[in-house]
């Protein structure tokens, strides 16, 4: 959307706010509101935010060994016009979703959502564009007192829990639609207040934003139906884990699905395929730590819980991290299932990006695809097999992460070494906290 004609949709709404966010490096999404009249502002120079915000947790701690302080000035978020959206559940309110630049007019090594556009076009340097659609997770749940508190008892895909949820779902449908962002499917999920809602697939830039506004729109209808539509990637032992399922697929300049090959036998793939999909195999466990970011997602990243029983690849294996499904021709895709919510879209969908052209450039081997279910095997059962286990803990995948020279290399030295020291610092605060599972089993016994 081009400048006048924000200025007419502001006008027409009766806009009195315009918003500008950015997501940090923990994927909390931050806004800087300004008045209607302050367009231009927005547009062209952007709006001030203290450089130090990007070094603060998840939790509004500041970041220990951080080389970004409160003596640096300002970054400015500078909305992008093609983002504007009037939310219908932010009455009066415009919004939009900004890049980071630095007092001189300069692209922020800071950025996430800058660096993932510095990878979508090394796509388009090698003739490549990036198509991805997610599946999008969530549980609606209430709070009692200090207790999270389920509000249904419905089974998996249950007909009588859609029945019961469609108000929400057709709410949200229509909430979604008005940020540009197009539901393919929505429907109850594992049970228990869990839903899933399946977004169109699109290339460049928009998918990442889609799940910007996306978790914003649900958040906020959620709250408008009295309950808390929470991303947590496990919120119990009884819960089903929740993912952000990422389906990608990579075209040329002359709109041809280069992932699909109908003389391959063996899985209907072209050679750029197993290639892509050889770079990302190769790097999951370092992925693991920008896609699956918090100490809970390992919580859901387990044998038997359709996730990614192992960093392997498979045809139509929910166990595999990296998913090919049935689908073939335009459709033919890869699936990775070991991203979930709490990721920054940016970062993650940039550093797949990344880790995949490494393997087309590199001619990557992925090795064989999973071709039984290997859910009931213990870790030592998998090994022994031959097959490489996805990282058990945050500790684990950021110690991979570190060392791995193809992330490093896409993000930059400042944004990477910042992202590691945050997620340091959320693995110490994790540490230092007792859970109540182990006051229950171990407070008599020991």
């Amino acid at each position: 959307m081009q400048r006048p004609e924000i200025r007419k949709a502001i006008k027409q709404h009766g806009l009195t706010m315009l918003g500008v966010s950015y997501l940090d490096f923990t994927a909390v999404p931050r806004m800087k509101p300004v008045t209607a009249g302050q367009l231009d502002r927005a547009l062209d120079s952007g709006i001030a935010t203290a450089r130090a915000n990007l070094a603060y947790s998840h939790t509004d701690v500041p970041v220990r060994g951080s080389s970004i302080n409160i003596s640096q000035g300002d970054v400015y978020v500078v909305a992008d016009p093609g983002t504007f959206v009037v939310p219908t559940y932010t009455i009066g309110v415009g919004r939009f979703i900004g890049d980071l630049r630095e007092k001189d007019g300069s692209v922020s090594p800071l950025c996430a959502r800058s660096f993932y556009r510095r990878v979508l076009q090394k796509a388009a340097s090698k003739g490549y564009t990036l198509q991805v659609g997610f599946e999008g997770e969530f549980h609606l749940v209430k709070r009692e007192e200090s207790r999270v508190v389920r509000v249904d008892n419905f089974h998996t895909h249950s007909q009588e829990g859609f029945n019961v949820y469609h108000g929400f779902i057709t709410d949200l449908v229509a909430a979604l639609a008005s940020v540009g962002v197009e539901t393919t499917k929505a429907h109850v999920e594992g049970g228990l207040g869990q839903l899933e809602f399946d977004i169109k697939h699109h290339e460049g830039m928009k998918p990442a934003d889609d799940m910007v506004y996306f978790r914003d729109a649900t958040k906020a209808v959620a709250r408008n139906h009295g309950l808390i539509a929470s991303f947590m990637p496990k919120i119990g032992h009884e819960w089903w884990g929740s993912g952000m399922h990422l389906h990608m697929s990579l075209w040329n300049t002359a709109g041809k699905n280069v992932f699909a090959d109908e003389k391959d036998r063996k899985m209907g793939l072209s050679p750029t395929a197993y290639h892509f999909i050889g770079g990302i195999v190769k790097h999951l466990p370092a992925l693991s730590a920008v896609a699956a970011p918090m100490p809970n997602s390992y919580r859901r990243i387990l044998p038997g819980k359709w996730n990614a029983d192992a960093a392997v690849y498979g045809a139509g294996a929910r166990g595999a991290a990296v998913r090919v499904p049935d689908e073939r021709g335009d459709s033919t895709r890869l699936e990775c299932r070991f991203p979930d919510a709490t990721m920054n879209p940016y970062l993650a969908l940039g550093a797949i990006l990344a880790c995949g052209l490494e393997g087309v450039a590199k001619k990557t081997d992925p090795g064989a695809p999973l071709g039984a279910d290997i859910s009931p095997l213990t870790d030592r059962q998998i090994r022994k097999m031959g097959l490489r286990l996805m990282p058990r803990s945050l500790p684990e995948a950021l110690a991979e992460l570190e060392k791995d020279d193809c992330i490093r290399d896409a993000m930059g030295e400042l944004m990477f070494e910042e992202y590691l020291l945050n997620k340091e610092q959320e693995v110490a605060q994790m540490a230092d906290r007792v859970t109540q599972y182990e006051v229950d089993n171990d407070l008599d016994l020991f």
